[in-house]
């Protein structure tokens, strides 16, 4: 694992920027910013890299038809700048999730992983058939991903495998999965390291 060098950072003109280009350049349902996050985290921590030609149109929802140029470059500098700094975050134990809020009733702000879930989910989905081959062969993958599974399925992602006996998570259960997510995140892309798949070539290695 690359340790050397201070973590990349991207700073708040940065982000806003780019969750302005992702509005103005993606579609009804492209991601915004935190689902682009929760993608390229599913990428950072999978099984084999996936190149920009086969995410970008994901995180936009479709091919940036009739974008100008220098904007859709601009946003795929930024976009590669968030993968690594993703990356090195992972390397250096402080990655930082991006979440949308919500403000409920009375004022209160609460978090909603749901974006970044359904980002992750489309990530997995770039190599799904590498994901769900070895989650059948080895259960101790399934166990990993069980905390964003459970809060996909609590923000709305996932429904679909939702057992029909499985409470929501209680505050404190969510608060936990939470705080825990750097650490599974680190896991899985350990678990990848430790017994990559084999004979599985890189996606989209290269943007054209």
């Amino acid at each position: 694992m690359n340790t050397l060098g201070d973590p990349i950072i991207l700073d708040e003109h940065d982000f806003e920027e780019m969750d302005q280009l992702l509005g103005a350049l993606g579609a009804e349902d492209g991601l915004h910013l935190d689902g682009a996050q929760g993608l390229l985290t599913a990428l950072a921590v999978g099984p084999r890299p996936v190149g920009p030609e086969s995410w970008l149109p994901v995180i936009l929802g479709g091919e940036p038809v009739g974008a100008p140029d220098n904007e859709l470059q601009r946003l795929l500098q930024l976009l590669l700048r968030l993968e690594a700094s993703i990356i090195s975050g992972l390397e250096h134990y402080v990655y930082d999730s991006i979440f949308a809020e919500e403000e409920q009733p009375g004022g209160e702000r609460v978090v909603d992983a749901g974006g970044w879930c359904t980002g992750f989910g489309l990530g997995v989905d770039l190599n799904a058939e590498v994901w769900e081959l070895r989650m059948l062969e080895d259960r101790t993958l399934i166990e990993m991903l069980s905390p964003i599974v459970a809060l996909g399925v609590d923000d709305g992602v996932f429904s679909e495998i939702r057992s029909a006996d499985l409470p929501a998570l209680s505050e404190g259960e969510r608060e936990a999965v939470l705080q825990q997510l750097p650490s599974v995140l680190i896991d899985v892309r350990q678990y990848w390291q430790d017994h990559p798949p084999e004979d599985a070539p890189p996606i989209g290695a290269t943007l054209h």
